[in-house]
C-alpha cells in the first residue's frame, strides 16, 4: 500500500474517532429503568448511552460518559461520611456561605487536599441528576454509588448513598433563599431553603 493510500486511512481514522467522540459527549444517556411498562414506555425504549462507572481508587469514582469524577461516601464518621448534614447558607443575602461551603468543601480542599485534588465543588442540578439511577430506589443509585455500607466502612472498602436530599448549587430562579436538591429515594427534586440541612456528594472535572 502506498504512503497517500496509508495517509488516507490514518486522516480517516482520525476523523472517525473525533466524531464517534463527539457523538458520545453530546448523546443523552440511559436513565437506568429496565421494567418494561409498555411499548414506548422509558424501559421499551430505553433510549441513550449504557452507563459506564470507573472505580479510580483513592475514594473516587469515573463517569466515563460525562468525564466527572465524584467523591464516594463512606460510613466511618469521617468528612465523607454519607450520613452527615450541611447548609447552603446561612441565610440573607443567601450567598454560598453555609458548611457545605465552609466545612465540607473546605475541608476537602485543604492541603494535600483530597486524593490529592484541590478543586472539589458540589454539582449543579443537571450534574446531580447525571447520577441518580431511575431504575432503583432506597436508593435510587447506580450500583458504583451504592456498594455494601457496613458500619465503619472507609472509601476503599465501600460506596455508600442515603435515600435523602442531595444539594446542588442551583438556586431556584426567582427564589433566591431556595436551591434545588435531588432525593435519592426515588430520584426526584424539589426545592429547600438554603439554611436547611441536606446531604453532599463533590465532584470535580467533567467534559
Amino acid at each position: 500500500m502506498n504512503r497517500i493510500a496509508l495517509a488516507t486511512l490514518a486522516l480517516f481514522a482520525l476523523a472517525t474517532t473525533r466524531a464517534d467522540a463527539g457523538l458520545t459527549k453530546g448523546r443523552t444517556l440511559k436513565t437506568g429503568q429496565a421494567t418494561n411498562y409498555g411499548d414506548g414506555s422509558d424501559g421499551d425504549l430505553r433510549r441513550g448511552l449504557p452507563r459506564l462507572f470507573t472505580d479510580l481508587g483513592y475514594g473516587m469514582i469515573k463517569d466515563n460518559r460525562t468525564g466527572l469524577i465524584w467523591e464516594k461516601k463512606t460510613n466511618d464518621g469521617s468528612i465523607h461520611d454519607v450520613h452527615a448534614l450541611y447548609s447552603w447558607s446561612t441565610g440573607e443575602p443567601w450567598q454560598a456561605n453555609g458548611t457545605a461551603f465552609t466545612t465540607f468543601l473546605a475541608t476537602l480542599n485543604s492541603i494535600p487536599c483530597f486524593a490529592g485534588n484541590c478543586d472539589w465543588r458540589l454539582p449543579n442540578l443537571n450534574e446531580l441528576e447525571s447520577i441518580r439511577n431511575l431504575g432503583a430506589s432506597f436508593p435510587a443509585a447506580f450500583l458504583a454509588f451504592n456498594q455494601s455500607c457496613p458500619s465503619g466502612c472507609t472509601n476503599t472498602e465501600c460506596s455508600c448513598t442515603t435515600p435523602g436530599g442531595y444539594l446542588s448549587t442551583s438556586t431556584v430562579d426567582g427564589t433566591p433563599s431556595d436551591v434545588w436538591v435531588v432525593r435519592f429515594n426515588y430520584g426526584g427534586c424539589y426545592q429547600s431553603t438554603k439554611t436547611d440541612l441536606g446531604y453532599v456528594r463533590a465532584v470535580r472535572g467533567g467534559f
